[in-house]
C-alpha cells in the first residue's frame, strides 16, 4: 500500500499538483512561458483561486504560480477551468520545466527579444519527457543575465553577435556553473536545433537521476561539443 501512495504522489507531482502536508490539500502549479500572462488569464486565475482555494496565488521563484490550498474533489473541476480560460498544469518530473525569460524585448538593454524566442522553444522542446532528471531552462536577453542562464541546464544569452548557448548549469545543494558553448547560434532557428541536440545528447548519455552538468562531467563537454558540430 506505502508504494502504491509514493506512486500516487509523484503521477500527481509530474502533472504539476503538489500534495501538502495533510495530504487533503494541494498546491497546483501552473504553466507559465517566460513570465508573461495576460490580463485575462490573471482575472481567470483569481477566479479560480476564489473557488477552489483561498483566493491566494503564488508567484514561484522561476516565473510561475501556484493555487495552494485545492481540496482533492476539485482537482477534476479545477482542470477543466483552466484549460477554459487557455491555461494548464505546469508538469513536473524528468521532463523539461518551465521556461524562465527576461522581458529583453521591452529593455533598453536587451539585444533580444526573449520573451518570443521562450515562446518558440516553448513549442519546440517544452513537452520532451523521458529525461534522465529535470531541464530547466533559461533566457536572458543581454551579457547582464538577468534571468541567471548560467544556472540552468539550458541557458540563453543574447549578444551582438548572435545566440550564446550554456549548458548543464544548476543550483542548489551542488550548484555547478554552466559551461558555455564555443559556438553562437546565429539565429531563432538554429538555437531550436541545438536546443533539441543538447536534450537527445543528455537522454542518450544521462544516466537515472542525474542532472545534465553532472553528465558533462562524467562523459565530457567534448562529446556534447562533437554532437552538436553538424547544426552550423
Amino acid at each position: 500500500m506505502a508504494a502504491d501512495i509514493v506512486m500516487d504522489v509523484k503521477a500527481l507531482k509530474a502533472s504539476g499538483i503538489i500534495p501538502q502536508k495533510d495530504r487533503e490539500l494541494y498546491t497546483i502549479r501552473v504553466q507559465v512561458v517566460g513570465g508573461h500572462l495576460t490580463s485575462a488569464h490573471l482575472a481567470a486565475l483569481a477566479a479560480i483561486a476564489e473557488k477552489y482555494g483561498r483566493g491566494r496565488v503564488h508567484l514561484t521563484t522561476r516565473q510561475g504560480m501556484e493555487i495552494p490550498d485545492v481540496h482533492g474533489r476539485d482537482l477534476e473541476a479545477l482542470r477543466r477551468d483552466l484549460a477554459a480560460a487557455g491555461l494548464r498544469l505546469a508538469p513536473g518530473g524528468n521532463r523539461v520545466r518551465g521556461i524562465v525569460a527576461c522581458p529583453g524585448g521591452h529593455c533598453r538593454c536587451g539585444l533580444i527579444d526573449p520573451q518570443v524566442l521562450a515562446r518558440k522553444l516553448s513549442e519546440s522542446i517544452g513537452s520532451r519527457e523521458g529525461l534522465p532528471h529535470k531541464f530547466k531552462v533559461s533566457i536572458t536577453g543581454c551579457p547582464n543575465s538577468c534571468a541567471k542562464p548560467q544556472e540552468n541546464d539550458l541557458g540563453v544569452m543574447g549578444t551582438k553577435d548572435g545566440l550564446a548557448v550554456f549548458v548543464g548549469g544548476r543550483v542548489g545543494k551542488h550548484p555547478r556553473w554552466a559551461d558555455r558553448l564555443p559556438v553562437l547560434a546565429k539565429d531563432d532557428e538554429m538555437l531550436l536545433r541545438m536546443a533539441n541536440a543538447v536534450i537527445d545528447w543528455y537522454i542518450a548519455n544521462g544516466a537515472t537521476k542525474e542532472r545534465l552538468g553532472a553528465t558533462i562531467e562524467r562523459v565530457g563537454l567534448a562529446s556534447l561539443e562533437k554532437s552538436l558540430a553538424s547544426l552550423g
